[in-house]
C-alpha cells in the first residue's frame, strides 16, 4: 500500500542527551493513560463494538475511540506475549482505502507471560482502547484473545522511505505504526546508544552522515532498537553497512523504532580513530587547549548531599583509565583541559593520577550547586603553566522556570526558591542562574620553566579561560523551549564576563570553552559572537564538525570561543572524533579509549607570535 508524507507542520531543533526526542511530542498532546487491569477489567464487561484496525487507528495521532471497549481481528505478525513486552502485534491488511491510518495494532496482554498467539494466526480480539504514552494500543487479556486460524501468510512488508521534513516524517511513521516494515539496504548515522537503539537512513540517499543544520531536514532518520527477536550483533557504530532489516515499526519513549524480526547482515566499517597530533617544530613554543566532558564522572561514594551516581570501584577505575588513554593518546595531552561533569576534587585527583598520563597536571575546581554534584573544572599541564588567579562567577535571574540548582524541576508547573538578589536592594527576590558556575582561570605560561621564587615575576604572557557548562534541553518540546530563557542569561551573563575582563586586563588572550548546549546558529551563541568572540569549531571541515550525535543527527554543542589577541597565532583546531560515533557498550571496554565520554572534544593549538613564523597549518 502507497503512503503519503503529511505535509510539513514547522521545524524542530534537536537537542543532547535526550532534550529534544526526534519523534517525541505526542506523549504531550494529552495525559496518556498507563495501562491499567482495573480499567480493562470493567471495560472488558460492556459489549465490544467490531471495528477494523483502521478505524482505530484513526487519521490523527490519537485514536477516535480512545478508553472504548472494541473488537479488532487480523493477523499476528509478532509475538511478544512471553517477553517483558507482553504482547503481539496484529495486521488488518488493506483494512480501508485511506493511506492516512495505519493497517496495525499492538495488543498488551497484562502482566502475564504465557503463550497465547503465534505469528500467522489469525485473531479476534476484544478491549480496550488506549493511547500508552503516544502508543495507540488495544488493552485486553489473555481469555479475550479468539484464534480464528493458524499459518496464514503475513501481511508484506512496507519498504520506508520517510520523508526529510521532520515533522512530515513524524506523520509517515504514525501512518504505519504497528505494521510490517522492511529496509533492504541502510547506512548508519548514530551508533547503539545505552538503550539498544540504533540509527540509520536508506544507502539509496547517498548519505554519509545527518547534520542538525541539514536544508532538507532530519526526518530521514530511522530508529532500530533491540526490542524485537533480534537486534543489531554487533552493536554498530556510524558508517556500518545494514542489508536486510526487518520487522514491525513500535512507537516507545518518544520514538518511532523497528524491532527487528529478522537478522540483518552488518558491514562493519574499519576502525577510524583519529591519528595522532603531529609534534609542533622544535624550539616553537606552543599552546593547546581542549574541551573535554567527562560525562558523568562519580565516583563510589554516595553524597548524601546531592543526587549523585555511585559507580562500583572496578567501574570508577575503568572509567579513569580510559579517559586517561584519551587524553594520552588522542588528545596528545594538551596543556589545558576544560573538563565538564565531574563530581568532586578527589575525581579531578585519581584521573590525573593515572599512569597513563605522563604529563604532571595540576586541578582547578570549585564546588557547585548542581543538585546532581557534577561540576566543571580546569587542567593544565604544571610544567608549562602556573595558575595566577581562579574564581567561580555565579548568577542572579528572576526566571521561574523550575530550572537552576533552585528549580523544582517542574517545567509546566514551575517553582524557584529565592536565593539571591537581583537588584541589590538587600531583599531575596531571584535564585541562582548557574547550576554550574562558570569557572574563570587566569595563567601564565612559563619561559623557560615554572620554577618561580617567591615573588618573582613570570617571563610568560597571561591568558584567561572560562570554563562553562549552560543549561541542557532535556526538558524541552519541539514546541516549547523551556530550558531557552536561563541558556540565553547565562549566555548574557559570559557575554558581560568578557566585556568585564577585556576592560580589566585588555593584554590577556581569552579563551571561552566547554559544553553549551546549544547549536552554532542559536540566539545564545549569537549573543557570544555579539561580544567578540570568535567561534573556532565553525573553521572545522563540515563533515567533521560536530561534538555529539543524537539519535543519528550530528550536531555542536561543545566550544572553543577566542577573543582574538596579539599573543597566539591560531596553527589548527580540529573535534577529535573517539566517542559521538562508537556504541555505548565500548564504554565497558577498559584498554579502549573510544566511548569513553558521549561528546567529542574540541581541540586547538597555537604558537607564540613571536615565535610564529609563517608555520603551516599543521592539523584541522
Amino acid at each position: 500500500m502507497l503512503r503519503r508524507a503529511f505535509p510539513p507542520l514547522a521545524a524542530c531543533a534537536l537537542g543532547c542527551l535526550g532534550a529534544c526526542l526526534l519523534l517525541g511530542f505526542m506523549s504531550a498532546l494529552s495525559l496518556f493513560p498507563a495501562r491499567s487491569n482495573e480499567l480493562r477489567a470493567s471495560a472488558l464487561g460492556d459489549m465490544a463494538f467490531p471495528l477494523t484496525i483502521c478505524a482505530v487507528q484513526g487519521d490523527s495521532f490519537e485514536s477516535p475511540y480512545l478508553s472504548q471497549t472494541v473488537s479488532l481481528e487480523g493477523v499476528v505478525t509478532a509475538d511478544f506475549d512471553q517477553t517483558g513486552k507482553h504482547g503481539f502485534f496484529m495486521q488488518q491488511q488493506d483494512c480501508d482505502t485511506d493511506t492516512d491510518t495505519s493497517d496495525g495494532i499492538y495488543v498488551y496482554l497484562g502482566a502475564v507471560q504465557q503463550q497465547v498467539v503465534s505469528p500467522g494466526d489469525a485473531v479476534m480480539v476484544e478491549g480496550v482502547v488506549q493511547e500508552y504514552y503516544g502508543k495507540t494500543e488495544l488493552s485486553s487479556s489473555p481469555l479475550s484473545v479468539t484464534l480464528l486460524s493458524s499459518g496464514n501468510p503475513l501481511p508484506p512488508a512496507l519498504e520506508l522511505a520517510p520523508p526529510f521534513p521532520l515533522f512530515s516524517a513524524l506523520w509517515y511513521f504514525e501512518t504505519l505504526e504497528g505494521m510490517r516494515v522492511s529496509l533492504g539496504d541502510a547506512r548508519v548515522v548514530g551508533p547503539t546508544d545505552s538503550s539498544g537503539e540504533s540509527w540509520a537512513v536508506r544507502s539509496d540517499l547517498g548519505l554519509e552522515r545527518v547534520f542538525s543544520d541539514d536544508a532538507l531536514g532530519v526526518g530521514e532518520v530511522i530508529c532500530v532498537g533491540d526490542g524485537g527477536a533480534y537486534r543489531f550483533d554487533p552493536p554498530v557504530k556510524t558508517g556500518d553497512q545494514v542489508q536486510g532489516l526487518g520487522g514491525v515499526l513500535d512507537y516507545a519513549f518518544g520514538s518511532y523504532c523497528v524491532q527487528l524480526l529478522d537478522q540483518p547482515v552488518i558491514t562493519p566499517t574499519l576502525p577510524a580513530l583519529p591519528p595522532p597530533l603531529p609534534t609542533p617544530p622544535v624550539g616553537v613554543l606552543t599552546l593547546t587547549l581542549a574541551s573535554l566532558n567527562l560525562h558523568n564522572l562519580f565516583d563510589t561514594a554516595d553524597d548524601p548531599l546531592t543526587d549523585d551516581v555511585r559507580l562500583t570501584a572496578p567501574a570508577y577505575q575503568r572509567r579513569l583509565h580510559k579517559h586517561a588513554l584519551a587524553i594520552h593518546a588522542l588528545l596528545a595531552e594538551p596543556d589545558v583541559i576544560g573538563v565538564q561533569e565531574v563530581e568532586n576534587l578527589g575525581v579531578l585527583q585519581d584521573l590525573v593520577s593515572q599512569s597513563e598520563l605522563e604529563a604532571d597536571y595540576g586541578v582547578v575546581w570549585q564546588d557547585g550547586p548542581d543538585q546532581r554534584g557534577q561540576d566543571v573544572a580546569l587542567l593544565y599541564r604544571r610544567d608549562r603553566l602556573r595558575v595566577l588567579e581562579v574564581r567561580a562567577r555565579q548568577g542572579c535571574t528572576t526566571l521561574v522556570d523550575g530550572l537552576g540548582p533552585d528549580g523544582s524541576g517542574e517545567v509546566r508547573d514551575p517553582k524557584n526558591g529565592l536565593t539571591c538578589d537581583s537588584d541589590g536592594d538587600g531583599s531575596l527576590d531571584g535564585n541562582r542562574l548557574f547550576s554550574r558556575p562558570p569557572l574563570v582561570v587566569r595563567l601564565e605560561l612559563c619561559v623557560p620553566d615554572c620554577l618561580f621564587s617567591a615573588g618573582e615575576a613570570p617571563a610568560g604572557k597571561a591568558f584567561q579561560v572560562i570554563v562553562n557548562h549552560w543549561k541542557s534541553k532535556v526538558e524541552d518540546t519541539p514546541w516549547n523551549a523551556y530550558t531557552l530563557p536561563r541558556r540565553l542569561e547565562q549566555a548574557a551573563f559570559v557575554a558581560e564576563l568578557v566585556g568585564e575582563i577585556r576592560a580589566s586586563a585588555p593584554e590577556d588572550d581569552l579563551f571561552v570553552v566547554g559544553d553549551l548546549n546549544d547549536f552554532p546558529d542559536s540566539q545564545p551563541l549569537t549573543l557570544l559572537k555579539q561580544a567578540g568572540l570568535l567561534d573556532l569549531v565553525a573553521q572545522v571541515e563540515k563533515s567533521q564538525r560536530y561534538t555529539y550525535n543524537y539519535q543519528g543527527i550530528s550536531q555542536v554543542l561543545d566550544y572553543i570561543l577566542v577573543f582574538p589577541g596579539r599573543t597566539w597565532m591560531l596553527e589548527g583546531i580540529q573535534v577529535r572524533h573517539y566517542n559521538a560515533d562508537y556504541p555505548a557498550g565500548l564504554a565497558s571496554l577498559e584498554n579502549d579509549p573510544a566511548r569513553s565520554s558521549d561528546h567529542d572534544p574540541p581541540l586547538a593549538r597555537w604558537v607564540l607570535a613571536g615565535y610564529y613564523l609563517s608555520l603551516p597549518l599543521v592539523f584541522r
